[in-house]
């Protein structure tokens, strides 16, 4: 990690929780510009996935769970 990142990151980790989370969405958007198609098609399929895991159609998985079988 550069010098610049370093002092940035200890900023960042003095900063309020919301600050936080804004300049975690800003820095994503520098990473990953969205494009107002994709994002209404991930919007979609979350609001689906929700509703199916509401019905009971879609089964949870923990995160253990599925950490555990990645670092096998």
């Amino acid at each position: 990690m550069s010098a610049i990142v370093d002092t940035l990151v200890q900023q960042a980790k003095g900063l309020p929780e919301q600050d936080k989370l804004a300049l975690l969405d800003a820095l994503f958007g520098l990473v990953s510009p969205s494009d107002p198609a994709v994002e209404q098609a991930w919007i979609a399929e979350c609001e689906q996935r929700a509703a199916a895991i509401d019905r009971g159609e879609m089964p949870l998985v923990s995160a253990d769970e599925v950490m555990l079988k990645y670092r096998q």
